[in-house]
């Protein structure tokens, strides 16, 4: 039986953990450059502005940044100071952490129409997971390692219970968006983006699942300080990607079905459900972000006359 405390495995463990971080760090580059003509297209007028855009580019500024960290850290030949490296590799994972789910609790307002019962759980979710990231920002730590020429990180199973709540804190998330997709389709019985909606909450709870379960449960197990770190940055890299890649998704389903057009306009199609804007704050996006005179068409209506009824 292997012993995981041998200074032999952990040195081995530890080139490990550093190759396979390198293969992650590299997928998320190549995500992040493939994906930059979003930006582009907002910055040049292309798609309309919104906002939310800035907690977007902060997940992804984040999460890049945490490469960045990485790879300096862990490639570095000169002995660095290896405190100040952890703060900062921590601090960009965990913005990158707090913006993408962020993005979940404006979902969430939307969606629940400002309900005060579901925002409020939503925000002491989103806030406590907070407190526990800034906690492990302030208690980890990490020396150099000349064995290895590079940054190593100290007593990794502190971090134990702020993995717990970020996993849990997603999960109650993504329970809260999905509960309130379900409630809008019994009350309104529309498809089209509130089908996008649900297939979008399954899958980041998906996401959430397969993301943080391995870190949950080798930390838990807590091996070594290796193993307890494998899965960390693979998690934050599949959160960072699943967030804006539904974003981005969301954005495109509503220009191509049109929701921003104005009453006035005949509707490419016929049957169409109109919803208030200034109600309903589809998506990610607000009430405060949208002209409260502009309708969102949305799903299949019962007027005959082809522009669609007013669902309230």
């Amino acid at each position: 039986m292997t012993n995981f405390h041998d200074p032999a495995v952990i040195q081995a463990d530890y080139l490990s953990f550093i190759k396979f971080l390198h293969l992650v760090d590299g997928i998320y580059i190549w995500e992040y450059f493939m994906s930059l003509d979003y930006e582009w297209s907002v910055l040049t007028g292309k798609r309309p502005y919104r906002w939310t855009i800035w907690i977007y580019s902060i997940t992804r500024i984040g999460a890049l940044m945490t490469v960045v960290m990485n790879l300096i850290g862990f490639n570095v030949t000169s002995e660095m100071n290896c405190q100040t490296w952890i703060v900062f590799q921590l601090m960009f994972a965990y913005v990158a952490l707090v913006a993408a789910s962020s993005l979940i609790v404006l979902r969430i307002a939307a969606i629940w129409n400002r309900n005060h019962f579901a925002v409020a759980l939503a925000v002491a979710t989103w806030s406590t997971n907070v407190g526990f990231l800034l906690h492990d920002i302030i208690t980890s730590r990490s020396v150099w390692n000349p064995t290895a020429a590079s940054c190593t990180f100290v007593d990794t199973v502190h971090s134990r219970n702020n993995i717990i709540v970020t996993f849990t804190t997603d999960f109650v998330l993504c329970c809260i968006v999905i509960a309130g997709l379900l409630r809008m389709r019994r009350l309104h019985g529309t498809t089209g983006i509130w089908s996008l909606l649900y297939k979008q909450g399954l899958i980041w709870l998906g996401l959430a699942t397969v993301a943080m379960i391995p870190s949950t449960v080798f930390i838990i197990l807590n091996l070594n300080d290796p193993w307890n770190l494998m899965f960390q940055t693979p998690s934050l890299t599949v959160m960072s990607i699943g967030a804006t890649r539904m974003y981005r998704a969301l954005s495109d389903f509503n220009a191509a079905e049109g929701f921003y057009e104005h009453p006035s306009v005949p509707s490419r199609r016929a049957n169409t459900a109109v919803i208030p804007m200034s109600r309903l704050a589809v998506s990610v996006h607000t009430a405060h972000e949208i002209d409260k005179e502009k309708p969102v068409y949305l799903g299949d209506g019962d007027n005959s006359n082809g522009m669609g009824t007013t669902a309230y």
